[in-house]
């Protein structure tokens, strides 16, 4: 066996729980997945909020220390000088607050006001048009972050002093970004530890402006690289922009990251974490899944192999014993107490094993009869009267048939040339060819008559080229005899040669004799035209009538010899000899 049935059950074990436990695997690891990225990038949303939320609260407390320097200015019931007396205090006493710079209503001649006097500030002698529309039109604008003379980054705020509907000047506080860069890098160690590029800030230019990387972050620092703001345009519009993710680096590596523009600056906050890393617990998940996998497939093949050999145990035994009944070993029985369809299955085989026994009995008893009536009998009416098929009645029935006479041409010489014994072995010899090459062109034997034989074609079994098939026979018996000649002449010092006559037309063909013994045989004057052929044929030819000649067709060196007279006959018959 090739593959047992014990294997296949284990195979199959396997793949049906396999498949299972893949599906449910599989299923987990999606779920799973999802979870986590999901989770990820809530945490990311909420860590950019935190960081905004704080953003925003600085930059609104430093809003509101310019506001009230602004206010300050256009307040007329102070004195000018107080006013700038007051506006340093306030400077002093807001934390986010270390400078104000004051400009008239075209943007120009600017006055500082320091927190530290001496301290090196930067700052525009001329004020943009676009900032001072932007702050006129919203009472505050936010200008582009730039490094100052000490290398740190700043960010104009502008107020705009409005006096009955213009503005009469501009107070510009320019923002240390210290506390941004402090904010992210707080968030990004909190939340991201370890890891490369979590958190960065950047503005509509795509400027760094904050990153968890302090040596990242400058003004001339750009995040265009960046996997999460690729294909991204954020411009200097309003409104906020939001964007969440896998995204590819340019050296291939996955990310999966958050954008979240905000939502009172033109500052844009970014967090991003390798995937490899969000997807840890699925790698690790995924693992646990093919090892539960490897350990069921175990368990189930072991405990399919155990259960097959319960099953495949008795099968085996079964093919033994249907092996034993193959070789005609009928004597065994198969007993198995399974208590199932097998102990069915091995009962049936027992008792077929008994019928096949005694079927072989009887088919033994039947071949030995059709045997012995063979020797009396044609083979096609034996299995005829075996088949009940045969009248056994007596009489005939008229048919075309070709009968053929053979006979041993000067016979008696021989028997006295001969001991008994050995013409008896003769013959013998020469009527079992004989009885062979008939039977090998469909042909009956009918009888043995002293030295001369006689067959038919066309009866029992009804033949529409009985002739061709007569001339064969006798061709092939006239070859045969040339051929074994040798042997004779070796072995007995004689040579045998055969006179054949044949001839085709009707006779009555059935049973002859009485009702305690007949024969199968054919009768009429087609049998006696044969006979009469015989008896005038030269040795090893082959006589045929006109009749025979005609049925035969093609395919025959037929000579035509003529008329002839015949014995017992008025008018001559035309006469034919095959050539073997």
């Amino acid at each position: 066996m090739r593959f047992p049935l014990s294997y296949k059950l284990s195979l199959f074990a396997a793949i049906l729980i396999l498949s299972h436990l893949a599906a449910v695997g599989w299923a987990a690891v999606a779920l799973t997945r999802q979870t986590v990225v999901a989770a990820e990038l809530d945490k990311q949303h909420a860590v950019i909020e935190t960081t905004v939320t704080a953003i925003d609260a600085d930059l609104a407390d430093a809003e509101d220390g310019v506001h009230a320097i602004a206010r300050l200015l256009v307040d007329e019931t102070i004195a000018p000088d107080a006013r700038i007396s007051l506006a340093a205090v306030l400077v002093e006493s807001n934390s986010h607050l270390d400078n104000a710079v004051i400009y008239d209503a075209d943007g120009a001649r600017p006055l500082a006001v320091q927190e530290t006097p001496d301290a090196v500030l930067q700052f525009p002698e001329q004020l943009s048009s676009a900032l001072m529309a932007n702050a006129t039109a919203t009472s505050v604008a936010t200008g582009l972050v730039y490094r100052d003379a000490t290398g740190e980054l700043r960010v104009p705020l502008v107020f705009a002093t409005i006096a009955n509907g213009a503005p009469t000047g501009y107070v510009a506080a320019f923002v240390s970004l210290a506390g941004l860069q402090a904010r992210v890098e707080e968030q990004a160690t909190v939340h991201f530890a370890e890891l490369d590029a979590p958190l960065f800030v950047v503005d509509a230019s795509l400027r760094i402006l904050a990153h968890a990387d302090s040596a990242q972050t400058g003004a001339e620092t750009t995040a265009e690289q960046q996997p999460a703001l690729q294909g991204v345009t954020l411009g200097d519009s309003a409104g906020r922009i939001g964007r969440t993710g896998e995204f590819e680096t340019a050296q291939g590596r996955t990310m999966v990251g958050t954008v979240l523009r905000m939502p009172t600056r033109p500052w844009t906050v970014v967090a991003q974490v390798p995937a490899d890393i969000v997807y840890g617990p699925v790698e690790e998940m995924k693992v646990v899944v093919y090892a539960t996998v490897g350990v069921a497939i175990v368990v189930a093949m072991v405990a399919s192999l155990l259960l097959s050999r319960r099953i495949t145990s008795p099968l085996e035994r079964l093919s033994d014993f249907a092996q034993s009944i193959a070789h005609r070993d009928f004597d065994q029985r198969f007993e198995i107490n399974t208590q199932d369809e097998l102990a069915v299955v091995g009962r049936a085989m027992s008792l077929a094993a008994r019928d096949l026994k005694d079927s072989e009995q009887r088919i033994r008893q039947e071949v030995e009869i059709r045997s012995d009536l063979g020797r009396y009998l044609p083979a096609e009416l034996v299995d005829k009267v075996v088949r009940r098929e045969q009248e056994m009645g007596l009489g005939g029935q008229r048919r075309p048939i070709t009968v053929m006479f053979a006979d041993i041409v000067a016979f008696t010489p021989l028997t006295e040339k001969l001991p008994p014994e050995e013409v008896v072995t003769v013959l013998n010899e020469l009527f079992t060819i004989v009885t062979e090459i008939v039977f090998r062109h469909g042909g009956t034997v009918d009888k043995f008559i002293g030295d001369c034989v006689m067959a038919i074609w066309g009866a029992p079994t009804v033949q529409s080229d009985h002739a061709g098939r007569a001339l064969e026979a006798a061709e092939e018996i006239i070859s045969w005899l040339e051929a074994s000649n040798a042997t004779w002449q070796e072995r007995y010092g004689i040579e045998i040669q055969v006179a054949i006559g044949i001839n085709t037309g009707e006779a009555v063909v059935g049973n002859v004799g009485s009702e305690t013994r007949m024969e199968y045989t054919a009768i009429g004057d087609t049998v006696n035209v044969a006979a009469r052929l015989e008896a005038i044929a030269r040795p090893r030819q082959i006589l045929i009538t006109e009749a025979t000649a005609t049925a035969a067709g093609d395919g025959f060196d037929i000579v035509e010899l003529g008329p002839r007279a015949l014995s017992g006959r008025a008018e001559p018959l035309n006469l034919y000899e095959v050539r073997a």
